[in-house]
Formats: structure tokens, C-alpha cells, sequence
């Protein structure tokens, strides 16, 4: 999902800079030794996870659960402006008796102030969606990249980096790392770690250097 790429890209990229300036720290204080650097596309490992096309599948149920519930508020709110609007029009029809007329005119106030409720139902419903998806979102996202870091942890003392930088683009579609030769790129080994133990509906069949990656979705008790 773009939202979630957008954050993980605005997050990282920071993390980049200031792995950028260790090295320009680390690089003054060891004059003979020399700094082992691997690099990470983060917006490549993360995007090609198949957990992340499991939270994206979540985010889309969860979000197709609420919507249903809120097509029901909506439906019963056009049902009472309709009722309210013929309640009204009953209560002003000259070809009724007065005691008709009086009754639907009390009829149209309290369908009104039912109406009313409905709306700020509605708005109460649609803010508490807005909230749980945007908590499950961030959730979900930093679950996925502490599990990326994780494997480039491991990666990185197998085979004896000093440090790993990401070459991810950022949200202004600059490159955090401004060069790199492509050397020492864990990216490719860290996906398929991470996807090794994935499920036969995750698993995707290789795809061209750069082709995009497939979204994933939404919501659930049982999300991890």
C-alpha cells in the first residue's frame, strides 16, 4: 500500500543519514582500519515480504468489515430523510384530517431528531474506522520491518559488516546512500530469508530486476 511504503521510506531514510554519519565518524576515529559496508533496499525487502502481502490482505478484510457496517448507517439514514420528508408532506396535505396532520407533524420531529442520531453515528462510526485503521497500519509496519531488521542483523554478523546502509529512495525520491558500486548488497539474501517459510498463496514466481512487487491487505484478531 502507498501509505505504508511512504512511511517506511520517511522512517528509513532518516535512519540512513544517520548511519551515513557514523560512518563519517567512525571513519575519522580508525585510521588503519577499514569499515566492511554492506547496503539494503528497504522499500525492495519490505514491499517483497510476504507477510506484508499478508498485513496488506488484513487491512483489506478489516476495511471491507467496516464499510459494510457503514453502508447499513447510511442506508438508515436515507430510509428516515425519506420517511421524515413524507411524514412532513402528510402533515401538510389539506386532503387529511387535522388530527392526521398534527400526528405526522410530531411524527416528522421525532423522525428528524432519529435522523439526527444516525448522522452522528455516522460521523462517530467513520472517525473510530479512521483511528483502528491507521493504529493497525503502524502496527502492522513496524512489525514487519523489526522483522526485516532482524534478518539484516543476522546477515550483517555472518558476514562481518561494520555496517548496513540503505539504499532505499526516499519520500522526495532521492537516494539516501547517493552511490553505491552494488557491492555487498544483502537485499536479495534478506528476502529470501524471509521468505523461505512462506505459504504456497504468498509465494510469487520470480520476477524481472525492478518489476513491482504485488500489494497486500488488511484487519483481524488473528493479525501478527
Amino acid at each position: 500500500m502507498k501509505v505504508i511504503t511512504i512511511m517506511i521510506r520517511s522512517r528509513l531514510a532518516k535512519l540512513a543519514t544517520l548511519a551515513l554519519a557514523l560512518v563519517a565518524f567512525t571513519g575519522v576515529g580508525i585510521a588503519q582500519e577499514s569499515l566492511k559496508i554492506a547496503t539494503v533496499d528497504m522499500t525492495k525487502a519490505f514491499e517483497s515480504y510476504w507477510k506484508t502481502a499478508l498485513s496488506n490482505k488484513q487491512m483489506t478484510e478489516r476495511n471491507a468489515d467496516f464499510a459494510k457496517i457503514e453502508q447499513g448507517l447510511v442506508d438508515d439514514i436515507k430510509l428516515a430523510r425519506e420517511e421524515h420528508a413524507r411524514l412532513v408532506q402528510s402533515s401538510r396535505d389539506p386532503a387529511n384530517s387535522q388530527e392526521k396532520q398534527t400526528a405526522d407533524s410530531r411524527k416528522s420531529r421525532d423522525k428528524a431528531t432519529e435522523h439526527d442520531g444516525l448522522m452522528r453515528r455516522l460521523n462517530e462510526y467513520q472517525q473510530n474506522k479512521q483511528r483502528t485503521m491507521g493504529q493497525m497500519r503502524n502496527r502492522l509496519t513496524r512489525a514487519r520491518v523489526d522483522e526485516i531488521n532482524e534478518i539484516i542483523t543476522i546477515k550483517a554478523k555472518e558476514g562481518g559488516y561494520d555496517i548496513v546502509l540503505n539504499t532505499a529512495k526516499s519520500a522526495a525520491d532521492t537516494m539516501a546512500v547517493l552511490y553505491t558500486a552494488g557491492k555487498n548488497d544483502l537485499t536479495d539474501s534478506v528476502i529470501a530469508e524471509l521468505n523461505a517459510d512462506a505459504p504456497k498463496e504468498f509465494k510469487k514466481p520470480a520476477t524481472a530486476e525492478g518489476a513491482a512487487a504485488p500489494a497486500a491487505t488488511a484487519p483481524s484478531p488473528g493479525e501478527k
